[in-house]
């Protein structure tokens, strides 16, 4: 998704005149679940091989992601850009009387995209819709791995990688509207395209492997999401047309 599209999106977003359509504004926000298959991998090879016992306390459980958007509303189709940021992570831990050791990872995504509802039925204030959004992803991957034994540490190091990919996501929402807002349920599916890897911060020329098989990690969005959302219908005016 370039610069040039989203611009190209917001001058047609002001240059159709008022009476033909209403501006909407708001924000989604709901649970995410989170494949992460390649980076659960990596956790299983680290309680396998560290040489003590280790417990899995966390492993990218689904999570919360967030949504504002802007809307251009055309009877009952509806179109826009929308930014989702979502995350989720990963916790190894051991400890006992000598010391403790922590392997940390936490995965987020940036994805602007652009966002297609069509309303397939509608009764009184309550609507019943397909949406579909297909967008960018630009993840983070930050690891931290700390062991301290007897007070002193032995090792506490850092790492940042990134990758970047599609996602195409498609599903079902019920909105009611009351006056210039509405309220918003979906629930949908959302699938990663692309084989971008992690790719080291500092030199991209590095990769994130998996040290027994040595394919490149990658991340894994892919699951299902449901949400709640709640905007704003700026109101129509015939005297002030957007494109005089």
């Amino acid at each position: 998704m370039t610069k040039v599209s989203y611009i190209t999106l917001l001058f047609l977003l002001v240059t159709i005149p008022c009476k033909s359509q209403q501006i909407e504004t708001g924000v989604q926000g709901g649970l995410g679940n989170y494949s992460m298959t390649d980076l659960k991998e990596l956790n299983e090879i680290v309680v396998r091989l560290t040489p003590f016992d280790t417990k899995m306390v966390h492993d990218f459980p689904a999570y919360f992601y967030y949504r504002p958007f802007i809307l251009l509303k055309l009877k009952k189709i509806s179109f826009g850009l929308v930014y989702t940021f979502q995350s989720t992570g990963s916790r190894i831990s051991a400890r006992d009387y000598s010391g403790e050791y922590l392997l940390d990872m936490v995965v987020n995504s940036s994805g602007p995209g652009i966002y297609d509802e069509i309303v397939l039925y509608g009764h009184n204030n309550i609507h019943y819709s397909f949406y579909s959004t297909f967008g960018a992803l630009f993840s983070n991957l930050k690891m931290k791995e700390s062991l301290v034994v007897n007070d002193e540490s032995q090792t506490d190091e850092k790492f940042k990688f990134k990758s970047f990919n599609y996602y195409l996501e498609a599903g079902l929402k019920i909105s009611y509207s009351y006056q210039f807002l509405d309220f918003g349920f979906n629930a949908g599916f959302q699938i990663q395209a692309g084989d971008g890897s992690f790719r080291y911060s500092e030199n991209e020329d590095v990769k994130l492997i998996n040290t027994e098989n040595n394919n490149p990690v990658r991340p894994e969005w892919n699951g299902f999401r449901a949400g709640l959302s709640i905007s704003y219908r700026f109101p129509q005016s015939s005297k002030l047309p957007l494109n005089p």
